[in-house]
């Protein structure tokens, strides 16, 4: 039996380069705009497709959950979670506008949309920004590759330039993750009183809970 010479480290020294390229100012922007979204009436939507998409619905409902538990307000939501919408207005009109329709509808001036893309150039996202651009909507994005059209569009792109879909969309998932833990530092005073008993058991007293 043959086995292959591609071997995980190999995989992980490329997640290890492609990190080094994060501009870390750039992070600090998108941090500082999240964070001063909190305790407003601003909703931040998260919008991708495929992984990148799997990766918006995994950090709406993280951040939703953590956050809620100490009373902080941040109104954060993957719009492709809505099924029936993505569908009936990809069958009436085109997919290519099922989230450019929604701007000026939905999604209103004092939001923030975050782009989720390993290209840059999915035409469905590209034309949302570009209306969005118009209506004077705050914008980033976490883009790979050369960064495409997304790159050049929005205000507060994350350009992480590594030709590699799957490298991509991991770094989008650890510069949320990164933005998660340095928001509950920020709060530290909230969580340190918040009673996670059920957690701190299925974590460091390893117990079923």
């Amino acid at each position: 039996m043959q086995y292959s010479k591609y071997l995980f480290k190999d995989y992980s020294l490329k997640i290890t380069q492609a990190l080094e390229k994060v501009d870390q100012s750039a992070v600090d922007k998108l941090f500082n705009l999240i964070d001063s979204i909190i305790n407003t009436n601003s909703n931040i939507y998260l919008l991708g497709n495929g992984g990148s998409q799997a990766n918006a619905h995994h950090i709406s409902g993280d951040f939703m959950k953590t956050f809620s538990m100490v009373g902080l307000k941040l109104k954060i939501y993957c719009l492709a979670d809505n099924v029936c919408h993505l569908t009936a207005a990809s069958n009436d009109l085109s997919f290519e506008d099922s989230y450019a329709m929604l701007v000026g509808n939905i999604i209103d001036k004092d939001d923030l949309i975050i782009y989720l893309s390993g290209s840059g150039n999915s035409l469905n996202l590209v034309k949302c920004a570009r209306k969005a651009k118009t209506s004077g909507i705050r914008q980033a994005a976490i883009v790979g590759f050369t960064g495409g059209a997304l790159k050049k569009i929005v205000d507060y792109p994350i350009h992480v330039n590594f030709d590699d879909m799957e490298v991509s969309e991991d770094i989008q998932m650890s510069i949320f993750h990164y933005i998660k833990q340095r928001l509950i530092d920020k709060y530290n005073s909230l969580f340190n009183e918040l009673d996670i008993s059920k957690y701190r058991k299925r974590t460091t007293e390893d117990l079923i809970s």
